[in-house]
């Protein structure tokens, strides 16, 4: 039998909280690679809702070194720490040394890009000063050497967030499909447009130039 195994990290949106049908997208990852491959994969989840980058960061040994079989991680976070205000300069600490000890134990990691919240909908505690926060996250993610950065946003749309910030069944379906490709693809995505603020501040700098 050939198997393979992911370690999937993460909050809420990696254990599928409100997922109409309970499920999450390292449960429909794994049916899907199982389906394109016709090999047995599976995800295991090691996720908590609420969890910040700095407490994955203080856990993260115990739980990689507790899958000595696993050679593939998936790591998704940042959400709470948007809401929590954690400068960026902590938040990328804090993933740094998650990717480092997942690689000291000869894990390769992917690292999952954060999707902002719906601003219309989103929960009392999330503000803009979060969203633009959570911009930031993914701008330093987008630039953290020995890790292969798989984009959301390619995968989910504001529909796709149940509440403004979960996962609808239908959005862990787009990931998991999204997620397969890359996976078993190695050819890289073309760069997305750049975000209004960072587009127009590359106008200026061009114009002053």
């Amino acid at each position: 039998m050939i198997y393979h195994l992911l370690l999937c990290l993460g909050d809420s949106l990696t254990t599928g909280a409100r997922d109409t049908e309970g499920r999450s997208y390292p449960l429909e990852l794994a049916r899907e690679l199982s389906s394109r491959t016709g090999e047995d994969w599976y995800c295991i989840t090691e996720a908590v809702n609420g969890r910040t980058s700095a407490e994955l960061a203080r856990d993260a040994y115990k739980i990689a070194r507790d899958y000595a079989d696993v050679h593939g991680v998936l790591l998704l976070i940042g959400t709470n720490d948007s809401r929590h205000g954690v400068p960026a300069d902590s938040f990328e600490d804090n993933v740094r040394q998650i990717v480092r000890v997942c690689r000291i134990l000869g894990k390769k990691v992917y690292v999952l890009s954060v999707p902002a919240f719906t601003p219309e909908r989103h929960f009392l505690w999330y503000s803009e000063a979060a969203r633009a926060l959570l911009d930031e996250y993914n701008e330093r993610l987008a630039k953290l050497p020995h890790v292969t950065l798989l984009d959301l946003r390619r995968a989910v749309t504001d529909a796709d967030l149940i509440d403004g910030v979960h996962f609808s069944h239908e959005g862990n379906l787009r990931i998991a499909r999204y997620l397969a490709e890359r996976l078993l693809s190695p050819a890289s995505d073309p760069p997305l447009p750049l975000p209004l603020p960072v587009l127009e501040a590359a106008q200026l700098v061009e114009a002053a130039q």
